[in-house]
């Protein structure tokens, strides 16, 4: 095998890889079974948007771009794959912007049914302890 033959290889190993993660992170942080694959969705002391919108969109989208750009690495075969691949990681790459961009809302249709309602309770306690400050501070 040539270096570049092998390089190729090796490139699109690892965009697999890490694109096999990211997706098996969104799936353990969507499920939400356990404590620890719900702390991206915050508490009651504020919520978490960066980690948020990475767990319901931005490693989902990362995760495709990966496993698209190393199915077009492929030796021989990538530049076909690349015809049905480079399409789908351009639409990624726009949702991976719109999960990283914080000022425009994700709709709730990307956030787990479990979520939503965490999300609602959460900022209806932090709106309520936020008024308190204010209404202590005030006197």
């Amino acid at each position: 095998m040539s270096d570049q033959l092998t390089t190729r290889l090796l490139v699109s190993a690892g965009l697999t890889l890490v694109g096999v993660f990211c997706l098996a992170y969104t799936a353990w942080a969507r499920r939400g079974r356990s404590e620890r694959a719900r702390a991206w969705m915050g508490d009651e002391f504020g919520e978490r948007l960066r980690d948020e919108r990475w767990a319901v969109l931005g490693a989902s989208m990362f995760g495709v771009m990966c496993l698209c750009f190393a199915a077009f690495v492929l030796p021989v075969v990538g530049i076909y794959l690349g015809l049905v691949t480079l399409p789908l990681a351009a639409l990624s790459f726009v949702l991976f912007l719109w999960a990283m961009m914080y000022f425009i809302p994700l709709p709730d249709l990307f956030s787990p049914r479990w979520a939503r309602s965490l999300r609602d309770r959460n900022r209806r306690v932090e709106a309520a302890w936020k008024q308190e400050f204010r209404r202590r501070r005030g006197q």
